[in-house]
């Protein structure tokens, strides 16, 4: 099964809204790939998802955060690449490491400017070139 990390925008826009991004999560869904995820990762998740723009209570916010933990495979963070401007980035480049995934799924400039440095076959995209093997 095909192992992919998405960004924190991504996951944000698929639990909150309609297209590619929530087609992708329906695929980890349905077993189609395996999501990778990190605590960091996590972390991140449950920051964003609490700024006022979204709107969101405390109790939906708990429930997307506690959505994506069982969606995903959470891997320990081993490796410290600091290989972009953004240490959130890092973060995400590390789990796609450490989590030995084929793909990031990202909308992030600086991560999809990142696919020429590849290790693990890694291979980031954005959502809205995304294809699933």
């Amino acid at each position: 099964m095909v192992r992919i990390v998405f960004d924190t925008n991504i996951l944000v826009s698929g639990l909150l809204y309609p297209g590619k991004p929530r087609r992708l999560i329906d695929l980890a869904i349905h077993g189609r790939i395996e999501a990778v995820s990190s605590i960091e990762m996590i972390d991140e998740l449950r920051e964003v998802l609490s700024r006022e723009k979204f709107g969101l209570d405390t109790g939906e916010q708990a429930s997307m955060v506690d959505f994506v933990i069982r969606l995903s495979r959470i891997t320990v963070l081993k490796s410290k690449f600091k290989a972009v401007k953004d240490p959130d980035d890092d973060m995400v480049i590390n789990t796609a490491y450490d989590g030995k995934v084929a793909y990031i799924v990202s909308g992030d400039k600086d991560l999809l400017e990142f696919s020429s440095w590849t290790f693990h076959d890694v291979d980031t995209r954005s959502s809205a070139n995304a294809e699933v093997p």
